[in-house]
């Protein structure tokens, strides 16, 4: 226990409040902030890993296939509520993979064009004649003011440094431009985490709250995720729970758990729901969170 707290003191700041007072969160090397609640990975050189790791995910494209389009749903509700409309219709995706939100929003009428860090999901967006530039959003050097929507489809969760990456797109929004951010809900995976570690003595109980848990380099609550976006310089903001992708994108259960884990999914969401409702939206505690900010200088991106 000595060697694993002070690993966690040699963390780097938070990313979030800039302090060293940490402590192991779930495995190392994540750690939890004592100051804000932030869990992030203590080391270094995370850019990179992470491009390493979506350069495999990738390369599989059929399995990214099968995630995105359990993610449709989700997108459709997005589009569906928000629509371009003249000399307002420039969207971005960021950590666009192999472009299949992309291409749906260009259905819908916006004018696209994404960023991704992985070399083989931007041949394969290229391919389907996407404008996708390779990088990440502080790397690709876009114009101020050049964007109407910027999306971050789950990526805030995977920089070493939020802040820098939501400060850049608000550089690049226009007045009134909107951004749309989804992360993982640290306060579910946490429950998720600490329900599996009470049924450890039950190895067979226990198996399926083990892979229902997920914390890449950066974890969110709702409160630490509007602190991000606030000290960005955003105003105007809305965070709710996220609607869930489909059954079981990544094939974490057996034969059946695909229909078992979207029952399951369903329920969690609408209880989530009622728990939003009669808490005024204080209290998410959905498996999501999707956050939206408002430039302020302009009228925002039109809404149903």
């Amino acid at each position: 226990m000595r060697d694993v707290l002070s690993d966690a003191q040699n963390s780097p700041p938070c990313p979030l409040c800039g302090s060293r007072l940490v402590t192991p969160a779930f495995n190392l090397p994540l750690v939890r902030c004592g100051a804000c609640g932030l869990v992030f990975q203590n080391q270094g050189g995370v850019q990179e890993q992470v491009r390493k790791e979506f350069e495999v995910v990738y390369g599989n494209p059929e399995d990214e296939q099968r995630v995105q389009l359990r993610r449709t749903p989700l997108y459709e509700e997005f589009l569906a509520r928000y629509h371009p409309v003249a000399q307002r219709n420039r969207l971005l995706d960021v950590g666009c993979g192999q472009g299949q939100f992309l291409i749906l929003a260009r259905e819908h009428g916006w004018e696209v064009m994404g960023t991704e860090v992985a070399q083989a999901a931007v041949q394969a967006a290229r391919a389907a004649e996407l404008p996708v530039r390779l990088g990440s959003l502080a790397t690709a050097v876009l114009p101020e003011s050049s964007f109407d929507v910027i999306t971050l489809w789950n990526v805030l969760d995977f920089t070493s440094d939020p802040i820098e990456q939501v400060r850049v797109a608000k550089r690049i929004l226009a007045p009134g431009g909107l951004l749309v951010a989804r992360v993982g809900n640290l306060t579910f995976q946490s429950a998720v985490y600490r329900a599996g570690h009470l049924l450890r003595r039950w190895p067979r109980l226990a198996a399926p709250f083990a892979k229902q848990h997920f914390v890449s380099k950066v974890g969110f609550n709702a409160r630490t995720l509007r602190q991000t976006l606030e000290r960005a310089g955003f105003e105007r903001i809305e965070i709710t729970n996220s609607r869930p992708s489909c059954g079981d994108p990544y094939r974490t259960l057996g034969g059946g758990g695909d229909r078992a884990l979207q029952a399951v999914k369903r329920s969690v969401h609408a209880l989530a729901y009622l728990i939003a409702l009669c808490s005024g939206g204080r209290a998410l505690w959905g498996s999501s969170l999707l956050a939206i900010a408002v430039k302020e200088g302009g009228p925002a991106a039109r809404g149903r």
